[in-house]
């Protein structure tokens, strides 16, 4: 695993995401959620008995997945930099674990703590992206499986972007800090111990696909 020298994280963006989540608009479900359940389910079965499998939902938001998981039989947790969703989170499904994290800091978890991580649409607002994976891996069990969400990006929806501004969601006043491709996304997790196993899109049609969705195993 490749070693590295982590820098601090963006100082203000706890509070940005702080302000956001004190919205309660902000936790209306998206209409492409239903599939990414789909294919987490998909992506986890391997695993074998879900009671004895544990899942951490980094970046968990307003825990919707977190408690999907949790009806579904898994043993599940939640982190998130918020203390706002945080402390809504623990109001909301107090049978239910979650933890305050921060993007700069180790996380709060030993080594091998969890089967699965899933995190969705997290990875574009982390500014050190190779610390993040590191921890991944650390707090991973081997064979593990990671699931990723993160914004599509490909030439033609690029294109539509550039000539029509299509999709707000891409806009950099939401701290989109970076955008990935396939094969920079695929760079990062083989650098980091991952093998990438099964790529999907999510919303919309193939070219204009709202997000990637990406499983990958521990191999190292």
């Amino acid at each position: 695993m490749k070693n590295i020298t982590h820098k601090p994280a963006y100082n203000s963006s706890t509070s940005v995401h702080d302000t956001a989540w004190e919205h309660e608009s902000h936790y209306v479900e998206h209409p492409w959620t239903p599939q990414k359940r789909i294919l987490s389910l998909a992506a986890l079965k391997p695993l074998g008995n879900p009671g004895k499998v544990k899942i951490l939902d980094y970046g968990c938001g307003d825990a919707k997945m977190v408690q999907f998981f949790y009806e579904k039989g898994y043993q599940v947790e939640g982190t998130d930099i918020s203390a706002v969703v945080i402390d809504k989170n623990t109001k909301n499904y107090p049978h239910l674990n979650f933890k305050l994290t921060a993007s700069e800091n180790p996380f709060p978890y030993p080594d091998n703590s969890f089967d699965a991580i899933f995190s969705s649409e997290v990875i574009e607002h982390v500014y050190d992206v190779n610390f993040v994976f590191s921890e991944f891996n650390r707090i991973l069990r081997p064979n593990g499986r990671l699931l990723l969400t993160t914004p599509y990006h490909g030439l033609i929806k690029n294109l539509v972007i550039a000539l029509f501004y299509f999709d707000n969601h891409y806009s950099p006043t939401w701290e989109h800090i970076r955008f990935f491709t396939k094969n920079s996304l695929n760079r990062v997790c083989r650098a980091y111990g991952f093998t990438p196993l099964k790529w999907s899109k999510v919303g919309r049609i193939r070219f204009l696909a709202r997000s990637f969705f990406l499983t990958c195993e521990k191999t190292n």
